[in-house]
């Protein structure tokens, strides 16, 4: 699983200023990140950086006002198996 600072550096800012506008930490953000690869290489499928993010953005502002917060990749993984992810494309 890749970390932020494993990440390229142009794609790191991006995801370090999505992550200050939801209450998971970095560690989330990267496990959900590598869960949402993982699925998608799984159906075939793939996906850029910015199309991660906005996905992973998606699934934490649906659960946003929850409490207790639900963990990250669990709330993926339930969205992607409800409506797969429209931003990807064939690999």
């Amino acid at each position: 699983m890749k970390e932020l600072s494993e990440l390229p550096e142009n794609d790191r800012h991006p995801w370090s200023d999505i992550m200050v506008d939801y209450s998971y930490d970095a560690g989330e953000w990267m496990q959900a990140r590598h869960r949402l690869t993982e699925l998608l290489r799984e159906n075939g499928k793939q996906a850029d950086e910015s199309a991660l993010r906005s996905y992973l953005a998606c699934c934490a502002e649906a659960v946003g006002g929850s409490t207790p917060l639900p963990n990250l990749c669990s709330t993926l993984e339930d969205f992607y198996a409800r409506y797969g992810m429209e931003g990807a494309t064939d690999a």
